[in-house]
């Protein structure tokens, strides 16, 4: 990941020797959740910015100056015509400083759910904050934490956790500054296929332990990677990874230029996502609901027409009005029509059977016309769909921002009838959001590709993982501001109704939806994106539904 410690600091190494001696040009920011630190040199311009917006935190630069001209404001005022002194990193933490020659600092804190920049005076105290600047400014800096690495295997062994559910689940406890691809590297280099780790042997450990120790030793000289084909990339590693050496690769010279032209792309694909999903979802709904509605109108049109129904009871009621009771809700006549066979007919006791009969008739002419309309819209609803299928096919077809880009605007007027054209002005975050209050909020995936993201990805282990049961569903977590902040009753059961609102459960007055910690979520080896195993969870009974 391009905001893992080790890519951090292999960051802060490269940049020193280029941002010592520069000097702040102009703090901003011009997209939302990042900021952006505007360096002049006697040689070269350089904008460092860094998002502190999760999923995707990063930290990377630019070489040169470009700012909006109109509505963006300057920020960290007081950092402004000062000298850099140089670029450093807490050990063993993702506290980066843009250090200043007055003493002060421009730190970003690119962890966890409350990832900040901060301007910190020389006393180290916040002057100006990025994100919860009046909550944030006189408070002290946040404080280095080093995280506990293991030198040796006996300490190693004492991180060793056997009740986690996955060995690479086990080593990335044990190395904690390790990720989920440096970990699966970790077993791959020690030939560990074990995958309960408390099943692993002491030999199987050690090797766990020296393949990470090599591991560390490689990551003090980077060799940067990007891997996967086409325009998105699905990986950075900071080093070659053998348990990926059959996918394609691109490899870079500097991390400075890996990490920069990463975080470009995956910005792309996020634009992609933001542009191409909203079309997709609304095409098949559209394609799905004609198609229905054309079903419907087929079968409406083969059966008995009830319009005759309904006429030739008020028939019988004119005809045989000495026979309905007063006060009935039914009543059962001979069919003059059809050889004196007993009908029954339900009645409005109310009504008179002069009046009942009155009401039949309207309802036969209200039915035949409908027959007729349905007649006429059948061809058109038919086509309809087969516009959003065609549609569908050729969205389908397109991978690329350029692509999803020239679709949208070439094929605008097909578009019209199916979709909003104000779709693709939507919040960067990537999850449908719902705020539920002091931090907590619930982000419900939008496709396959985005539950797994969601899950693995976005969620922190202690966040709440939710899915309605034993139906098709969006991934739902809700997302908890720190490990130790409890949602409440009230929380739960609104995460778990809007788990239940996107699920095949949405038409239900009342939805199973299980619950758990998304520590005990897990994706099987060799499943289809979206695709988990719960090991633990609880059962909320609701009713499907978006808070108001």
């Amino acid at each position: 990941m391009v905001n893992s410690y080790y890519t951090l600091r292999a960051l802060a190494r490269e940049w020193h020797a280029d941002l010592e001696g520069t000097t702040v040009r102009d703090v901003y920011s011009q997209t939302k959740n990042e900021l952006t630190v505007a360096l002049s040199g006697a040689e070269q311009d350089w904008m460092v910015r860094g998002s502190v917006q999760r999923p995707f935190l990063y930290l990377f630069r630019r070489p040169g100056y470009h700012k909006a001209r109109r509505n963006v404001a300057t920020l960290f005022e007081g950092t402004i015509g000062q000298s850099v002194a140089g670029v450093s990193i807490a050990d063993r933490d993702r506290l980066v400083s843009i250090e200043l020659g007055s003493g002060g600092r421009i730190l970003w804190q690119l962890f966890g759910a409350r990832a900040n920049a901060f301007h910190v005076a020389p006393d180290d105290t916040v002057v100006a904050a990025f994100q919860r600047h009046d909550e944030l400014t006189g408070t002290a800096a946040p404080e280095p934490y080093a995280a506990p690495m293991p030198d040796t295997f006996e300490a190693f062994e004492d991180r060793w956790k056997p009740s986690r559910n996955k060995t690479r689940q086990a080593v990335q406890s044990a190395v904690s500054l390790f990720g989920g691809d440096l970990a699966r590297e970790t077993l791959h280099r020690a030939g560990v296929t074990t995958d309960a780790p408390a099943d692993c042997t002491a030999a199987e450990r050690r090797a766990l332990f020296e393949a990470s120790m090599a591991l560390r030793e490689a990551l003090q000289d980077p060799a940067p990677v990007l891997y996967g084909a086409g325009q998105f990339p699905d990986a950075f590693s900071l080093i070659p990874l053998r348990h990926r050496e059959d996918e394609p690769a691109e490899r870079f010279d500097t991390v400075d230029a890996a990490v920069a032209d990463f975080v470009r792309r995956t910005l792309a694909e996020q634009h992609f996502h933001r542009l191409y999903d909203p079309l997709e979802e609304a095409l098949e709904s559209a394609a799905e609901h004609e198609r229905r509605s054309a079903e419907r109108m087929v079968e409406e049109l083969q059966s008995e027409s009830r319009a005759g129904r309904y006429e030739r009871w008020g028939h019988l009621l004119m005809a045989q009005q000495d026979q309905v009771p007063d006060g009935a809700e039914e009543v059962e006549l001979p069919d003059l029509f059809e050889d004196g066979a007993p009908v029954t007919i339900p009645v409005d006791p109310a009504k008179s059977p002069v009046e009942n009969a009155e009401h039949y008739y309207d309802r036969a002419r209200s039915t035949r016309r409908s027959r007729e309309e349905a007649e006429g819209r059948l061809d058109d609803t038919i086509e309809q769909a087969e516009r959003a299928e065609a549609l569908l096919q050729a969205l389908r077809e397109i991978d690329t921002l350029d692509g999803i880009k020239a679709f949208r605007d070439e094929r605008e007027a097909e578009l019209l009838p199916f979709v909003e054209r104000d779709d693709a002005d939507v919040d960067d975050f990537p999850f449908r959001r719902f705020d539920l209050g002091e931090g907590f909020e619930v982000w419900v995936g939008k496709n396959a590709r985005q539950n797994h993201d969601l899950t693995f990805h976005a969620s922190q282990p202690y966040d709440l993982w939710l899915h309605a049961r034993g139906v098709p569903g969006a991934h739902t977590v809700l997302h908890r501001p720190n490990r130790d902040a409890e949602p409440g009753k009230r929380r739960r059961y609104v995460a778990a109704a809007i788990a239940a609102h996107y699920s095949k459960s949405k038409g239900s007055d009342v939805a199973p939806v299980m619950i758990t910690e998304r520590k005990y979520v897990t994706s099987p080896t060799g499943a289809d994106p979206g695709v988990v195993r719960v090991d633990r969870e609880d059962v909320l009974m609701v009713e499907p539904g978006l808070p108001e």
